[in-house]
């Protein structure tokens, strides 16, 4: 057996590595498909008629094409809807109205300070 090495890994151990990844990436795929359509079909036969279609077609034909869409789906759904509600919810920025009656972040740790001042004082 020739010993190539790539950065100290061989090459044999990466090659595994990646046919592993990407049957579990199928798995995955595979039990979305399932799970999409019994939550919309129900478990009937036309259920697992088109659960067996689409699971052909997805995961066995044309995976090379598949796969990659579904795992930019993953890495956006993860990453992308993280950051709109770090953006939108935990940190709003400075162009949103003041509504009356509705207090930031900021104003809410002021009044709670100046109750523990207050709780001190006494």
């Amino acid at each position: 057996m020739i010993d190539v090495m790539l950065t100290g890994i061989p090459i044999l151990l990466l090659d595994g590595l990646f046919s592993d990844m990407i049957l579990v990436l199928k798995i995955f795929t595979l039990m979305a498909i399932i799970a999409f359509v019994m939550q919309h079909l129900g478990k009937g036969p036309l259920a697992i008629l088109i659960i067996v279609g689409i699971s052909w077609f997805v995961v066995f034909d044309y995976f090379a094409f598949f796969g990659g869409i579904y795992v930019l789906w993953i890495l956006l759904s993860f990453g992308l809807t993280g950051v709109i509600i770090d953006f939108f919810f935990v940190n709003p920025g400075g162009g949103v109205e003041k509504t009356p009656g509705i207090s930031t972040g900021g104003e809410f740790m002021a009044r709670q300070a100046q109750m523990q001042k207050a709780r001190r004082g006494r």
